[in-house]
């Protein structure tokens, strides 16, 4: 019950954290009025991209000087309505200024793309506003899929290009109503809005972009008008934080295997760590932040993360596969004057939890978040306590097996366990990663896919997870290897 009682408080913050975002989302009024004028700056920007693209940027300049009309008009309408969204666009109006001073077309057209997004996100109330609510619902996400598939099946690759990043960027807003009912349907549109990109962006594979967006459009569907309750609200941090828990435990019975109780308090203390840093994300999402204008940066941070704590578990696999030789064990305990962990070793324990909570929490708090609007706010507070009390008691049992366990079966199936999460965050966190856009988003039909472990039809995901899995082989079957040597040699 020790772990229990470490953790009970950061439990307890973070249900106080989520009763006040839903007290506060409640007082929310839908009713917010929308400066006028909105489409009509959207639909300039399109005209000046255009003129942009036929090699006319002083037509472009002077069309888009109609957005900046716009926009000292309606400034303190949007900023009323969304303090961040109007502080984006008050940005990227600027940006797009300087850009047409300086006279690269190439960074006019980023800057107007950008200020594009924050408009179609403020039209389509894809953003989080003063109030801390986003009127983007998952029927509206499903509505912008068929747009999108209308400009696929018309040919016209720019809209649909366009259109699919608005996807993505507003995908975060819709997330945690998916999630909270289908963890598959979750997976698979994460993996499928990678695809839909790299395939509008490949002329010879935009023939697979709309039986693409045909499958989310009927997968989505039957969840846009389901209702949620408190087993929903329970299902997110058993789904979302068992990946983690599955980490920080491995390394809890592994430092009380090593009798080393210092090496606890750096775990539980990184885990703590983690936890306060994706409650204090997430809720600063939830109320200040635009949803939007976050999608991007919740990609790269659990892409970094991902990929990070990828590297680092294929260590820990490789040092817990050493630890299974019972005679390496015993010696270094002993030159160790019973201590098996360094200082050094204890903080990167301490970081790996760390990285396995945010990597998981700040989606947990996020979806929860979400569904605070959604569900009367008992039922959420009940799936709460009931999904962390679960994880508690698989926590507590990780543990107890861990202890129970005799020495070299535990490090043998830890290691397994660790390589196994360290092969589906390499695939995760890439795939954020293109989600994010910071890598191409290209596919190979011949590779295989298969999202419930993230594995993904691209080689910049693929091949990272092919050389962990011969560092891997190489860490099981080296030590065969050189085993039947030396009694080759000693016969």
């Amino acid at each position: 019950m020790r772990l229990y009682a470490k953790l009970r408080f950061p439990a307890v913050l973070l249900i106080m954290l989520l009763l006040t975002t839903a007290i506060v989302g409640s007082a929310w009024a839908s009713g917010t009025a929308e400066p006028q004028g909105t489409p009509a700056a959207i639909a300039a920007v399109d005209e000046a991209l255009l003129q942009l693209h036929h090699g006319d940027a002083e037509a472009s300049k002077k069309t888009f000087a109609s957005v900046k009309q716009w926009w000292t008009r309606s400034k303190q309408a949007v900023k009323s309505d969304s303090t961040s969204l109007a502080a984006d666009l008050d940005r990227g109006v600027a940006d797009v200024s300087l850009a047409y001073i300086g006279g690269d077309t190439g960074e006019i057209a980023q800057k107007l793309d950008a200020v594009r997004l924050s408009l179609v996100s403020y039209n389509e109330g894809s953003y989080t506003d003063n109030a801390g609510r986003s009127r983007m619902t998952l029927s509206l996400y499903i509505d912008k899929l068929r747009s999108v598939r209308d400009s696929v099946q018309a040919q016209d690759w720019t809209a649909a290009q366009s259109g699919a990043k608005e996807l993505q960027n507003q995908w975060l807003s819709v997330e945690g109503e998916v999630v909270g009912r289908s963890a598959s349907v979750y997976a698979d549109t994460e993996r499928d809005l990678v695809l839909l990109p790299a395939y509008l962006a490949d002329s010879s594979q935009q023939a697979q972009a709309a039986p693409l967006l045909d499958q989310l459009i009927a997968s989505l569907t039957p969840l846009a008008d389901a209702g949620y309750s408190w087993i929903d609200a329970a299902l997110i941090p058993i789904r979302e934080g068992l990946e983690a828990l599955l980490v920080v435990g491995s390394l809890l019975a592994f430092v009380r295997k090593s009798g080393a109780p210092r090496g606890q308090r750096w775990i539980v203390g990184g885990s703590a760590a983690g936890l306060i840093f994706s409650i204090a994300a997430g809720v600063g999402v939830s109320l200040w932040l635009s949803t939007s204008v976050f999608g991007a940066g919740n990609s790269l941070l659990n892409g970094w993360t991902g990929v990070i704590a990828a590297a680092m578990l294929l260590y820990v696999g490789y040092w817990l596969h050493r630890s299974s030789d019972i005679r390496r064990w015993n010696e270094k305990l002993h030159s160790s004057s019973k201590q098996a962990l360094s200082n050094g070793r204890m903080f990167s324990l301490a970081l790996l939890a760390f990285l396995a909570i945010v990597r998981e929490g700040l989606e947990t708090v996020i979806f929860l978040i979400g569904l605070a609007g959604r569900m009367p706010g008992r039922e959420l507070l009940l799936g709460i306590l009931a999904g962390f009390g679960a994880l508690a008691l698989i926590a507590l049992v990780i543990i107890k097996l861990g202890d129970r366990l005799p020495l070299k079966p535990f490090f043998l199936v830890s290691s397994v366990v660790v390589f196994y999460l360290g092969f589906k965050f390499m695939g995760s966190g890439v795939h954020s990663l293109q989600m994010a856009g910071l890598i191409p988003s290209t596919t190979e039909a011949y590779l295989p896919s298969l999202s419930s472990i993230s594995l993904y039809p691209s080689w910049y995901s693929t091949l990272p997870q092919l050389i962990l899995l011969l560092a891997a082989a190489a860490t099981y079957l080296g030590p065969l290897l050189r085993h039947r040597n030396e009694r080759t040699a000693q016969a």
